[in-house]
């Protein structure tokens, strides 16, 4: 993970009819399959980059390369075919009347021939365990399983780098699970690049790299241990910290000696495991 695929330099941009930028001289990379979070309270910014690297909207300054193409009118529909989008609802993302052909929709429309589309919807709805899923409508889904279809339509494209703008934040916790141990295995198996754009904290745990936004900035940048080895730095800009780190922090309250951040449910089980041992 050596080669920067993603880089943004001093990009700025304002809504209209909004008086401060609502992103602010950003300046960060991506390495080639490296997974980064970006993670700020309502207004932070972090939605209108995920817009930013997909090409949904401009900057009015600075620079967004993805690969080899810098953004601009002219290269736009060559970014996007490298950069996949999962939203926050899935519903809004089905047209098709089953699972297989809502996959096969955006191939259809970048003109994939129809022997190739069969094979990479196939290949795509078994990357996120969905095949037995394919002559289903997709209304019919749970909220972890309409968003595997959803992931399932964007790996059918082929992308280099999948954007999840939100992509959890109406699931349960059983339906967040499913989606973040899809993205997390796909990854792991294929050199994708994932760029994570939330509030949920617990989320964040499994990048490689966390940038938090503030009013538009780059406010911390470091891995997840790093960003939460100070909580009240986060509980200050209206970010609360992970569920474990918040544990973490009471048990500390008792006297209860940790070597280092538990940033893991395995760690965590391990640990109290530990405790009721010695007690």
């Amino acid at each position: 993970m050596s080669e920067d695929f993603v880089r943004l330099e001093h990009v700025f941009y304002k809504y209209e009819e909004e008086d401060n930028f609502a992103v602010e001289d950003v300046t960060f990379s991506v390495r080639k399959g490296e997974w980064l979070a970006l993670v700020g309270h309502n207004g932070s910014g972090k939605s209108t980059l995920a817009k930013l690297l997909n090409g949904l909207l401009f900057p009015e300054s600075g620079l967004i390369k993805i690969g080899h193409f810098a953004l601009s009118e002219t290269t736009i529909w060559e970014i996007r075919k490298q950069v996949g989008m999962v939203f926050q609802n899935p519903d809004n993302q089905f047209v098709g009347a089953t699972v297989q052909d809502d996959v096969a929709f955006g191939l259809e429309n970048h003109g994939v021939p129809h022997e190739e589309m069969v094979k990479r919807v196939e290949d795509a709805l078994r990357e996120v365990g969905m095949t037995d899923y394919a002559l289903h409508e997709p209304a019919r889904l749970s909220g972890g399983q309409k968003q595997r279809v959803a992931i399932a339509g964007v790996l059918a494209l082929q992308p280099d780098v999948i954007i999840l703008d939100e992509a959890t934040s109406m699931l349960d916790p059983r339906g967040r699970a499913e989606v973040m141990a899809t993205i997390r295995n796909l990854r792991e198996r294929e050199e994708i690049t994932v760029i994570s754009i939330t509030h949920d904290l617990d989320e964040v745990l499994y990048a490689d790299r966390v940038i938090v936004m503030n009013e538009g900035k780059r406010f911390k940048e470091g891995t997840p241990q790093e960003i939460f080895e100070a909580p009240e730095e986060m509980k200050r800009i209206g970010l609360g910290v992970p569920f474990i780190v918040e544990l973490e922090e009471k048990l500390s309250e008792r006297g209860i000696q940790i070597d280092e951040p538990i940033l893991s449910e395995g760690a965590l089980l391990e640990l109290l495991w530990r405790l009721n041992s010695n007690n």
